[in-house]
């Protein structure tokens, strides 16, 4: 973050300082992780799940701290001189739209129901070609994630690449005013955190808010693929960018071919070839593609930014163990991209068998059960070997894929994940290719993690 005094920031938030607190020092950074702390941070004591952050306010102070932030009704319970605000997650994302404002860097808001993460990287590695900037970590989209992501600018920035997004009504109208975005880009609409927002069309209600704020002068770049995503196009007073591989958006992809962990692209008779797995990435490759252009990065440029892109752990990661093609998907998953994800699995054809193994979708609510039960329907007749499935829906995707005519032998259900894990080494055989995807708190990266140790034994055993 661009150097403010404590001084500065306590007149920024409203604060009130309790004990001495150093009024000159200089804040560097802001973290929430006491553990996290560096020299000249400032440490925002939130409540936690378990724990409330004043706990560690003294444990802050020794690894360098120069302030403490607590909220007022915490104020009472911390002992360590401190600035008390009226509502610290209110102050953090005060200061981020402070650091936003002081900075001259053109901030990019990416959202979308699947897809953001991949097309907020997609873009920083074409931007970072001729220019100098930062995206969100990881993804830090939400009410916290995105003021950390803002505090990250530092003087001399060109851009900011700020992933956002939303799992009940009102969060991307809240998150836009602390990022402001001048560009932003929807990557898909589809059923995703269904208990928060009940239906399809109410998410198409939340993403229209990144762009229904851009200023006059600014650009919104929509998926034309999407007939949800296309049908906002009247809801912006910016310019309107469409990408997309049919119709006529204003970047059109005229070839896409894959070819097991690689994505080529045709626009406009050039070339990109990206190293990822899944052809459901055009829609991101197009995204980088379309504000590259606009930004003025030279075709060669955003080749050179795609071709050194690299996927997020657990963000459909190809890899090798030995002879398996393992797919790595066990980031999250919802309806939409675990769709992706047979279609991805699909195509690897020149492979012995075609396993694919799924958690739950989590976060769905009431339908929940109908959600499973749609996969299941569209796996009994997709081109796969086999199917595993574990998790508290697992009956509902059976039963979808045995009432669409799924053959009972191409699929199997386990009670957990241990158990699934267990019969790995008989279900799959060699030359196989394996998918493996669930939402994030399934933790199916222990099938992963089994499939490595399958094979380190294997090894072994040949070995002796």
């Amino acid at each position: 973050m661009q150097l403010l005094t404590v001084q500065e920031f306590i007149s920024l938030v409203d604060g009130t300082v309790q004990g001495t607190v150093n009024l000159s020092a200089t804040i560097e950074g802001c973290v929430i992780d006491s553990r996290q702390v560096r020299s000249g941070d400032a440490f925002f004591a939130l409540s936690g799940n378990n724990q409330h952050g004043v706990q560690f306010c003294d444990a802050a102070v020794r690894d360098g701290a120069v302030v403490v932030v607590v909220d007022e009704q915490a104020s009472a319970q911390c002992a360590t001189p401190h600035v008390s605000v009226p509502d610290a997650e209110i102050a953090l994302a005060m200061l981020a739209n402070h650091n936003r404002r002081q900075s001259e860097a053109l901030v990019i808001g990416i959202t979308g129901s699947v897809g953001k993460t991949t097309t907020r990287r997609m873009i920083a590695s074409v931007l970072e070609t001729i220019h100098t900037g930062i995206q969100s970590p990881r993804n830090f989209n939400n009410h916290l994630g995105v003021p950390l992501s803002l505090l990250e600018l530092q003087q001399g920035d060109e851009f900011a690449v700020i992933e956002i997004g939303a799992s009940g009504p009102g969060e991307i109208r809240a998150l836009t005013s602390i990022a402001e975005p001048e560009m932003a880009v929807i990557t898909r609409i589809a059923p995703c955190h269904l208990r928060g927002f009940e239906s399809v069309q109410k998410i198409q209600l939340e993403k229209v808010r990144i762009i229904a704020t851009l200023p006059e002068d600014g650009v919104a770049f929509l998926n034309s693929d999407d007939p949800l995503v296309s049908e906002l196009n009247k809801c912006t007073r910016a310019r309107v960018v469409t990408f997309g591989t049919s119709g006529s958006p204003d970047v059109l992809a005229t070839s896409v071919t894959v070819n097991k962990g690689q994505l080529r692209v045709v626009v406009d008779e050039h070339e990109y070839v990206v190293p990822v797995c899944g052809r459901h990435n055009v829609c991101s490759v197009l995204a980088a593609i379309a504000v590259g252009m606009e930004i003025g990065v030279s075709v060669e440029g955003i080749q050179d930014g795609l071709r050194k892109f690299q996927s997020e752990p657990g963000r459909c990661v190809l890899s090798q163990l030995g002879t398996w093609t393992v797919i790595d998907d066990t980031y999250n998953s919802s309806p939409a991209s675990v769709s992706a994800a047979i279609r991805t699995l699909e195509e690897f054809s020149s492979c012995n068998h075609r396993v694919l193994v799924l958690g739950d979708m989590l976060d769905l609510g009431d339908q929940a059960a109908d959600q499973h039960y749609g996969i299941g329907a569209s796996l009994a007749s997709c081109q796969l070997d086999h199917i595993a499935v574990t998790g508290e829906f697992a009956p509902d995707l059976v039963e979808g894929f045995l009432s669409s005519g799924g053959n009972p032998n191409r699929i199997s259900e386990f009670s957990d994940v241990t158990m699934l894990t267990t019969m790995l080494d008989c279900i799959l055989s060699d030359d196989d290719c394996v998918l493996v995807k669930g939402s994030r708190a399934t933790e199916m990266e222990r099938v992963i993690q089994q499939l490595k140790l399958l094979q380190d034994q294997s090894s072994v055993r040949r070995a002796a």
